[in-house]
């Protein structure tokens, strides 16, 4: 395994009036599959089961991928990318801005999803992308009232290619498919200082996406679809200002994505077209919260949301059809959640950081196949937190020795939007510990550290796949770390 990764930033400021910044980075990576293991459906019917294989076929070791295929065991990937960003003043009102960028990338991977050394499900994948994107921003600053405004453009060309895939030892097949996406937008927003105190906010943005995209299946024709998409989002918010300096906001946003096609459609007996994008996803979000310094030794941030979403989609998997197919289950989805985020300082030597999450997700009931089901939001823990006690020992001369150790724990969830007992998609909660110590001289320029990751080795799944014939796993793939790290500041 081994991953390379640069990146330069230069800046060019002829006067006080002018800057511009140009960054380049590129990364090239190579490495083996994620860990995962499969769960075999051994009662009548299942595919892969009535061909003779049994989880006794797959490795003890649920950490071993235990593939036969030599194209699978080797994953690469690789990007570069260039930006630009450049900042005028106008005059004492008015500044203007642009932020353009192009991003280049292409991978290598797959699944062999058997999980034993026979070629009975394998799906070898390539893929490649293209970003560009231009952003010109007027903004004004009028003392109590200011406004930023722009318009937005966005390119993506894009595919992915499984060259000979397996699916139920029949193969090789090939599987393509592409997307282009346009958007173009226009956005403003405009505050105002009613006092010192108070400070209200709205804002509008018009988006226009223009999706182009194709998918060509084993002996399937080639299924093309364009279709476009136009939403108007809003914010509006309200910022007090407390005495001492705590901040008490609140908002209300709408948020929009457009239409998704499916990600994997097989419609070979299926009449076309098959391959259909889902409405506009949108959202409204109401948020109310509080961030500042309380009291003198605690820094502290909490908030309370509610978020509405309309056709949202759930990405459901299914091999029972003759194909692998990924579609789209839409839904309307409610959430209500908490958020705070903390750091004590108990002692001018000892903090104390903290951090909490929990959310209530509630999805309406749907039909499918004439029964009446209630899905479960996928890979949606209610409870997250974390607690990390940092200690501080000056040394002589003025260095420091920094003591720290970080719990977080992560709720049980479902792998998918269903909660069935009987489809092996309940995913465990899980704890992972880290320590770290570390040494930073007086002149602050370098800090060197010994560090754990994951000191317990905690194995765990992070997802939970039932295609119908089999379980996909997903498992873990921090084992445990140890290690020596060094930085330097320039």
């Amino acid at each position: 395994m081994q991953e390379v990764y640069g990146r330069i930033a230069i800046k060019f400021e002829p006067n006080d009036d002018f800057s511009i910044i140009f960054t380049a980075d590129a990364n090239n990576g190579e490495g083996g599959l994620r860990p995962y293991t499969t769960l075999i459906d051994e009662l009548p019917n299942g595919a892969v089961s009535l061909a003779g294989y049994t989880n006794a076929d797959v490795s003890a070791d649920p950490y071993d991928n235990n593939t036969g295929q030599a194209n699978q065991v080797r994953v690469t990937n690789e990007a570069e990318g260039f930006s630009i960003t450049a900042h005028w003043t106008l005059s004492d009102n008015y500044e203007a801005k642009l932020i353009a960028g192009t991003r280049s990338s292409e991978y290598k991977s797959g699944l062999d999803d058997d999980s034993f050394v026979d070629d009975f499900l394998s799906f070898p994948e390539v893929g490649e992308a293209d970003q560009t994107s231009i952003e010109i921003q007027l903004n004004g600053d009028f003392g109590n009232w200011d406004f930023v405004s722009g318009i937005y453009w966005f390119n993506e060309d894009g595919s992915n290619f499984q060259n000979g895939y397996t699916f139920n030892t029949f193969g090789p097949f090939d599987f393509f498919i592409e997307q282009e996406v346009t958007s173009v937008a226009i956005f403003g927003n405009i505050g105002y200082n009613v006092s010192d105190q108070l400070r209200i906010s709205g804002g509008l943005r018009y988006t226009e996406d223009d999706k182009d995209a194709a998918t060509e299946c084993c002996i399937n024709p080639r299924d093309a679809a364009s279709r476009d998409f136009d939403q108007v989002s809003w914010d509006l918010s309200a910022n007090y200002t407390l005495d001492g300096g705590l901040n008490v906001y609140g908002s209300i946003q709408s948020g929009y994505q457009s239409g998704q096609f499916p990600a994997r459609p097989f419609c070979l007996f299926v009449p076309l077209p098959c391959f259909v994008a889902s409405d506009n996803i949108t959202a409204i979000n109401y948020e109310v919260g509080i961030k500042g310094q309380p009291f003198e030794r605690l820094q502290m941030s909490a908030a309370v949301f509610f978020t509405q979403y309309e056709d949202l989609p759930y990405q459901v998997s299914d091999t029972s059809g003759g194909g692998f197919a990924t579609t789209n289950r839409i839904v309307d989805q409610t959430s209500t959640g908490f958020e705070w985020e903390s750091t004590a300082y108990l002692t001018d030597n000892f903090l104390f950081h903290a951090t909490l999450g929990y959310i209530d997700v509630d999805v309406d009931e749907q039909i499918v196949g004439g029964v009446t089901v209630k899905p479960v939001a996928p890979l949606t823990p209610e409870l997250t937190f974390s607690i990390s006690p940092e200690v501080r020992f000056p040394t002589a001369g003025g260095g420091e020795v920094t003591l720290r150790a970080d719990y977080s724990f992560r709720d049980e969830m479902f792998g998918e939007p269903n909660s069935e007992p009987d489809r092996f998609t309940f995913i465990d909660d899980r704890a992972l510990v880290n320590v770290d110590i570390s040494y930073r001289p007086p002149d602050g320029t370098w800090t060197a550290a010994l560090y754990g990751r994951n000191v317990t080795d905690e194995r765990y799944d992070n997802a939970r796949l039932n295609t119908g014939d089999y379980v996909l796993v997903i498992l873990s793939n921090d084992a445990s770390e140890f290690g020596v790290r060094f930085t330097k500041d320039f």
